[in-house]
């Protein structure tokens, strides 16, 4: 290199950009909508049976028996559907969505319940939703 010749800087990839890039999203969005699931479906069945672990006068609306069936049907759903994200397709991504949202109202609504564990399931949906939502385009 010559005195006084700017050096033109080489562009160079850290890693190389593939098809599959961005798949660390949708495994995210899975395996986040698989352990939501799993929080609701362990939710419904304490609901079930073992009500003094709950307020259930914190409920929003109806008893701690149609909330926890709501809850374990729901969460099935979304393991479900946390399965079929696994596999790329575009109607996993819109189920992961659709349930991803009936959380998010079935912890509103329970969160005078027990609030911790709502919360904690919120934000796992929220995530859920977030990433299947802000990351579609990698879904086939």
């Amino acid at each position: 290199m010559e005195a006084g010749t700017p050096a033109t800087p080489r562009r160079t990839s850290a890693r190389p950009v593939t098809e599959q890039s961005g798949s660390g999203w949708i495994a995210f969005a899975g395996a986040y909508l698989v352990v939501a699931g799993g929080m609701n479906v362990i939710w419904g069945i304490v609901a079930l049976g073992n009500k003094s672990a709950f307020h259930e006068d914190g409920l929003v609306w109806s008893s701690l028996n149609t909330w926890g069936w709501v809850a374990i049907i729901v969460g099935a759903l979304q393991v479900l559907a946390g399965l079929m994200v696994f596999s790329r397709t575009f109607a996993g991504q819109w189920l992961a969505g659709i349930l991803a949202v009936l959380g998010i109202f079935v912890c509103f609504f329970t969160a005078g319940a027990y609030p911790i564990w709502s919360i904690i399931a919120l934000v796992a949906n929220g995530l859920v939703l977030w990433a299947v939502t802000a990351h579609g385009e990698e879904f086939d």
